[in-house]
């Protein structure tokens, strides 16, 4: 009884005892406040009283014996304008609160007081007055030390501040150690602990620490492991004990229920099934239904016969290849032959597969008989489908590589004819704009001539000099409207013919890219100065590629004259803009963006197939961009697409290298 009765008290006393962090932090805290009070009470005491002796007591006892020699001639001569000058220059001093002077009849001889009286202690020296070693009156000093405990108060609050301070990070900085040193370690030492007492021995305790609670976790995962070794061995042996008591159970099952499911599965089983015994004679120990359908013979009648006996086989050399294949590897598959029907004038095509096995030290043959006349007769007449199919593709075949050939002519053809007609457009332009360059040159050179011819007739005259003069202008400003035209003629011609050798060969060179753009918009702008396009152009001169100029004149000239004749309406005056950056040491970025109407969304991803045009009969072959397409990806190496975002008209983003790969060309 005195047992049961004292658990409900031992948990109750559980109950309320602190945790060990409480316990642990309160002794701490304790420890480091209880010090920290008492040492500040006694400083704080100690320091008062030596401010106060230090600012108070010694000022007023220098005060009182000061005054008491200075007042006892005064008071000798009764003068006492002499003594209140000496009180009024010590009043001066804000500690003092009074001082009295009373001659030797105890009657106030000077007397000045602070009103109203100051807070705090006073502090009162009293001295008598002497003059010529008689003694003549009384001097009373009275001082506050108010002042000073106010400034002490003052100090008192920021040292308590301080401490309060000083005791919550030392608080702070023992909690935070405890909790990661002690506590978290604890309750994950805890945790195990509860996986251990409810079994759950699979997750390891692993505290990496060198202290007290790493070997502590060190002894407890050793436990852990220990236990989770026995608690494996001893079910393991449970599960072995089991695991052999069911088995005997089954096998008890099995042999009973084995032969009637043998039974039932040979019987039932759709394909035709024999068992013989192999001795020295082959005999058929059982068949089932699907092999009495099949030879048309009563089970009765086969059983302990052989397959010779009954007939069974066409070619008795067949059955002896059999046997003897039987003999040798103990299995066959796949083995073809004639049986016949029970009649004999039915012929059987099977394919026999089986297999040796030993029972109780018996040899028995089990072997399956599948028929295989109709699949042979299909696959025959497979064989003769596939040689007619064979030659109908070849002929197929044949025409499809004729229609190939055809169109990759008409394609070439079609490209071919887009190079020309570009070419010719280019080649109409830059005649046009030569025309005006060598047509002002004729016109200079021709009116020369007449001035050359008036010049002679002058000349024979007789030639002043203001007409000397008027003829020397006239052929030096002749001469440099002459230079200007042909320089024009000339750097048309240069262009026009360096991206003409460009375009007409594949030729591998290192070029200024902004020099080529500048030839090519040179060519083009004949004919775009028909338009109210203009094409603005920022390539760096910095950027030199290696690569093939006369394709990538193709391929700038085909998306500029793509954005003329589709990205802008009949009455829409277009930008075209030509930007180049380097990506990286070894590729650039050529963009050609516009500011038209842009490209539908549905015909984004069909813009570079061949023949794909949105203009037909309106000036558009469907081959421009095309062309481009296999030019940068082939010949230039590189890369292309094309964004479109609606409003925002079309760019097209080529990724080129700047050492183009070899050309197969």
């Amino acid at each position: 009884m005195q047992t049961t009765s004292s658990q409900p008290q031992d948990a109750a006393r559980h109950r309320r005892s602190l945790s060990l962090r409480q316990t642990l932090l309160l002794g701490a805290g304790l420890a480091i406040l209880l010090p920290a009070l008492m040492l500040a009470y006694f400083q704080i005491v100690s320091r008062l009283d030596d401010q106060i002796n230090l600012r108070v007591r010694a000022p007023m006892q220098q005060y009182a014996d000061v005054l008491s020699r200075g007042v006892a001639v005064a008071i000798w001569n009764v003068d006492r304008g002499v003594a209140t000058e000496l009180v009024d220059a010590v009043m001066r001093n804000p500690d003092v609160v009074s001082v009295t002077v009373t001659d030797e009849y105890k009657e106030v001889f000077v007397r000045k007081q602070v009103v109203p009286l100051p807070e705090g202690q006073i502090l009162k020296e009293e001295r008598d007055v002497i003059y010529n070693g008689s003694r003549v009156g009384r001097l009373v000093v009275e001082l506050t030390a108010g002042r000073i405990q106010r400034e002490f108060m003052i100090d008192l609050y920021k040292l308590a501040a301080s401490l309060v301070a000083q005791v919550s990070i030392s608080f702070a900085v023992i909690w935070w150690l405890f909790d990661r040193r002690m506590m978290r370690p604890l309750r994950s030492l805890q945790r195990g602990a509860l996986q251990l007492a409810r079994g759950e021995l699979d997750q390891p305790i692993a505290m990496e620490r060198n202290d007290e609670i790493g070997e502590l976790a060190v002894s407890m995962e050793s436990m852990r492991t220990d236990l989770a070794k026995l608690i494996a061995e001893r079910d393991a042996k449970t599960a072995a004990l089991q695991n052999e008591l069911a088995e005997r159970l089954r096998a008890e099952q099995a042999l009973g229920l084995s032969q009637a499911k043998f039974a039932a599965i040979f019987d039932a089983s759709p394909v035709a099934l024999s068992v013989s015994r192999r001795g020295k004679e082959i005999t058929l120990l059982d068949v089932n239904k699907a092999w009495v359908k099949l030879f048309g013979r009563e089970r009765a009648d086969v059983l302990g016969a052989s397959g010779e006996a009954i007939n069974l086989y066409r070619s008795t050399d067949d059955r002896t290849r059999l046997l003897t294949m039987l003999q040798a590897q103990h299995d066959v598959s796949g083995f073809v032959t004639t049986m016949q029907s029970n009649d004999g004038k039915t012929d059987i095509l099977c394919e026999i597969s089986g297999r040796v096995i030993t029972i109780d030290d018996e040899a028995l043959l089990i072997l399956a008989w599948e028929d295989i006349t109709a699949k042979a007769k299909y696959e025959e007449n497979i064989l003769q489908l596939n040689a007619s199919l064979e030659k109908r593709v070849d002929e197929r075949t044949r025409e499809l590589s004729g229609a190939l050939e055809s169109l990759t002519a008409a394609q070439s053809e079609l490209v071919r004819t887009e190079k020309l007609s570009a070419l010719g457009s280019l080649v109409a332009g830059i005649a046009h704009e030569l025309n005006t360059p060598i047509g002002n040159s004729l016109t200079v050179a021709s009116t020369l001539q007449d001035q050359t011819a008036d010049f002679g007739e002058h000349m024979a005259k007789g030639l002043t000099k203001s007409r000397l003069e008027q003829f020397v202008n006239n052929i030096r400003e002749g001469a440099t409207i002459l230079m200007s035209g042909l320089r024009q003629a000339a750097e048309l011609v240069s262009s026009f013919k360096q991206v003409a050798v460009d375009q007409s060969s594949v030729n591998r060179r290192v070029f200024r890219l902004s020099d080529t753009v500048h030839e090519i918009l040179l060519t083009l702008g004949p004919g775009l100065r028909k338009t109210r396009h203009a094409v603005h152009s920022n390539v760096p001169a910095e950027v030199f590629l290696e690569s093939y100029p006369g394709p990538f004149g193709q391929v700038l000239t085909n998306l500029i004259n793509n954005a003329v004749l589709h990205a802008f309406g009949e009455d829409q005056a277009g930008n075209i803009y030509l930007e180049a950056s380097p990506m990286d040491e070894a590729w650039i970025q050529f963009t050609v963006r516009d500011d038209g109407r842009g490209i539908p969304p549905a015909n984004i991803a069909r813009v570079f197939d061949p023949f794909f045009t949105t203009k037909l009969g309106q000036g558009g072959s469907g081959l421009g961009l095309n062309i481009v397409y296999n030019l940068v990806t082939k010949t230039l190496g590189g890369s292309i697409r094309v964004d479109s975002p609606p409003g925002k008209g079309a760019c097209f983003t080529l990724r080129l290298p700047r050492i183009a790969p070899a050309s197969d060309a």
